[in-house]
């Protein structure tokens, strides 16, 4: 803990909610030159995972073995909110410790497994967030001669993450639990026009940055739609690339589509729809 916020040591990884594991893990090596350091199963909400960096950010896709399963817990996840970005992860010190002071701050939780569990949307602001005090297995992150720049010459020339870019209908609370219950630090405040008008706060967790996104109407535009269903909360991942040019002709040279339309940065995305849905932004290094 930092005084009473909850100490937050890095930010561990986005997962990426999918039926198709195969076609998701193949994605990320294929396209953004992702390396794999661990798989498994978890019986016990009977899903499988993938763990792999796309640069310096690790990504976990994650899919139910059986989607008919709504008494699992990732079935009914994906049931009800569909493919895409489900959460990120933090990692903390003593996960009971900071559950027990996350309810004490009027926090609900969701499945406590004791050194991992998850804070629900409604306590967030809107993010679906994991927490966690254990090292991924295998994570080279853990080793003394892990190096982020180890992706320099993949064909996308992408370099690194920027942000996590997430849309709330209410920054207030977002802030209130990021800064105030967690030991964010909050680096900007600006108003927006991309891709409709808003403000726009950018919050330091550790050593990555979040940007969380108010539209000024949330009932309309790429923002409000985006809001309308069901939702984890996390719009996009924004990465740095080298040569933006080349990046967009490497992904159009690999079948994707790419569009600058509903970003929230002044870069472009690959199609959703051809990443299985989750949106990937990029912007130049």
């Amino acid at each position: 803990m930092t005084g009473s916020r909850v100490k937050v040591r890095r930010i561990i990884h986005t997962i990426h909610a999918t039926a198709d594991m195969d076609a998701c893990r193949a994605r990320y090596l294929d396209v953004l030159g992702g390396l794999i350091f661990a798989e498994g199963y978890f019986e016990a909400e009977d899903r499988d995972m993938a763990l792999l960096y796309v640069a310096d950010h690790m990504i976990e896709p994650m899919s139910p073995r059986d989607p008919k399963r709504l008494d699992k817990p990732f079935a009914r996840y994906l049931n009800r909110y569909g493919p895409g970005f489900h959460s990120f992860e933090i990692k903390v010190d003593d996960g009971p410790a900071v559950a027990a002071r996350l309810k004490e701050g009027g926090c609900k939780l969701a499945a406590e497994y004791g050194f991992f569990f998850f804070v629900r949307q409604e306590s967030t602001g809107g993010v679906l967030l994991e927490v966690c005090d254990r090292p991924m297995p295998n994570d080279p992150y853990e080793r003394p001669d892990f190096r982020p720049a180890w992706a320099g010459l993949h064909a996308s020339t992408l370099r690194a993450l920027d942000h996590i870019a997430c849309v709330t209908a209410d920054a207030s609370a977002a802030l209130a639990f990021f800064t105030g219950l967690l030991d964010g630090e909050l680096l900007a405040e600006e108003h927006i026009t991309l891709p409709q008008p808003g403000r726009r706060w950018v919050v330091r967790l550790a050593d990555t940055r979040v940007a969380f996104i108010q539209p000024d109407d949330s009932s309309s535009g790429a923002l409000g739609a985006f809001l309308r269903p069901p939702t984890s909360g996390i719009y996009a991942l924004v990465w740095r690339v080298e040569d933006p040019q080349a990046a967009e002709r490497f992904f159009h040279s690999k079948g994707l589509s790419t569009r600058r339309q509903d970003c929230v940065s002044a870069g472009f995305a690959i199609e959703p729809r051809d990443f299985l849905q989750a949106r990937h932004e990029f912007i130049g290094a």
